[in-house]
């Protein structure tokens, strides 16, 4: 049986309110106490953002006036982009939208700091002496300070990061694990049969195991990967490929090709997009970009053994108990620790209204990232709170002991299990950096497999291709 329950921890979940018409407008001159925050966040996840909301403005109602209205604006973060963009340019101001450094990075421009149509910070940050920035993750809280100008124009939401999931019920019945579970494999002592120690060269040789396994099994694929893009992007960082940069200007800003000299790509890239080609043209890998689907579809359907996916997804992998679901960190290139950093951030827009902006930084500040309310919010939709304090207060350890036998008990839903391994990765959590054309960077190195496909297999002109939107991109 599932452990179930605590889905709300000691709160009262609450009907959604101020979400739904994208009718909005700039209001800072009609003297509304209105303060916007434009999101992507699915109904269903809203109930402790309305429980903050709707305390803010209880508290607010006999004081400022001042009440925080959220607007569903799209329902995912690269439509949320597009609309906020699209909005800007029409007129259309928030008091505050969440969203990803590289959308944000783009509202700043380049046309300097005083141009941005987001805010500096640190004046605000400066002058709250109850606002602890050190009570804050620190990888979490340096992201919101690395963009193309100096300070700090972002706040995290909460965080999430990747992790494998697979299929233990069948993988411990294969022939391949009754054979070989307690044997080492590799130069960094990972046993077979316990995919919590493995590197990646130890995933891929099991993976290959177990594909020839299933050969006669239609539409099988021993191992999945959801992101192409953060494949790409961790396998670079744990082989020290050079990705981007945010020095220079232009095409300098991307580093997988030799842009000052002979004009060709890594050799390295070249090499790990072969291997993956070759994975996914083999059957043993599937991707987005290789397949058209999420693996987590598969992984569900039992045609995908193991998967690596975001903990912010784990309701997608979720088997409500047609099969022991394992958990273990993604496995790395030579045991080199390098995992994806994932999750919204907030940012404020510039206003006039200081009173307005004031109320909206009390918002953030005493209210979303409060130690206790943030960590409801973050684990109620399977992600990590911001703040240090948060992983003390009462109710994330209420959480977290759903999952008794921690990460490893696979009685207990994915949601409660995830936050008993994720406070061991996030020392070594990785960021990319932030300068408008990241985004097109991130999207394109993780069509290398496609536009391989595209091109007949020649990696190459797949990378040039990849490198060339890039640059038309900045």
């Amino acid at each position: 049986m599932k452990k179930t329950g605590l889905l709300a921890l000691s709160l009262i979940s609450l009907m959604i309110t101020g979400c739904g018409s994208t009718g909005t407008s700039s209001n800072e001159s009609s003297g509304s106490k209105e303060i916007q925050f434009w999101h992507c966040i699915g109904h269903d996840k809203m109930n402790n953002l309305t429980r903050i909301i709707d305390k803010f403005n209880t508290d607010h109602a006999s004081t400022d006036g001042y009440y925080v209205k959220a607007y569903q604006i799209a329902g995912s973060y690269d439509a949320l982009h597009d609309a906020v963009k699209t909005k800007l340019n029409a007129g259309y101001v928030p008091a505050i939208t969440m969203g990803y450094p590289d959308s944000f990075s783009e509202y700043m421009g380049s046309n300097g700091a005083g141009s941005s149509k987001i805010i500096n910070l640190d004046d605000m940050i400066a002058a709250d002496t109850s606002f602890d920035k050190t009570d804050f993750v620190s990888g979490y809280y340096n992201e919101g300070t690395q963009y193309q100008y100096t300070g700090t124009y972002s706040l995290p939401l909460y965080k999430s990061t990747e992790v494998m999931y697979y299929n233990k019920t069948v993988f411990e019945s294969s022939a391949f694990y009754k054979a070989h579970k307690t044997e080492t494999y590799g130069s960094y002592g990972a046993v077979l049969g316990d995919p919590t120690t493995w590197d990646w060269d130890t995933l891929i040789y099991v993976a290959n195991q177990i594909q020839a396994e299933n050969s006669s099994v239609a539409d099988f694929h021993a191992l999945g990967y959801d992101s192409d893009s953060n494949l790409f992007i961790s396998q670079m960082a744990q082989r020290n490929i050079p990705f981007t940069t945010d020095q220079g200007t232009g095409a300098s800003h991307f580093l997988f090709v030799d842009a000052t000299g002979t004009g060709k790509p890594n050799t390295d890239l070249v090499t790990l997009t072969t291997d993956v080609y070759n994975l996914t043209s083999s059957g043993t890998l599937v991707t987005q970009g290789s397949y058209g689907a999420y693996a987590s579809d598969l992984f569900l359907k039992k045609k995908v053994m193991f998967t690596i996916g975001s903990t912010g997804g784990s309701a997608y992998n979720e088997p409500d108990g047609a099969f022991d679901c394992g958990l273990a960190p993604v496995p790395c290139y030579q045991k080199n620790k390098k995992y994806i950093m994932q999750g919204p951030s907030l940012c404020f827009f510039k206003t006039t209204d200081t009173a307005r902006l004031n109320a909206t930084w009390e918002f953030y500040s005493k209210y979303v990232s409060n130690p206790t309310l943030n960590a409801d919010l973050a684990l109620e939709n399977s992600y990590d709170p911001v703040r240090v304090s948060s992983y003390s207060t009462d109710d994330y350890k209420r959480w977290c002991s759903v999952a008794a036998g921690g990460y490893a008990d696979t009685t207990a839903e994915l949601i409660y299990r995830i936050p008993n391994l994720t406070p061991s990765l996030k020392a070594n959590y990785l960021t990319s950096p932030v300068f408008i054309g990241s985004g097109t960077a991130r999207t394109e190195i993780g069509k290398l497999v496609s536009y391989t496909k595209e091109e007949k297999g020649n990696v190459e002109a797949a990378i040039l291709k990849a490198y060339s939107n890039c640059v038309q991109a900045v």
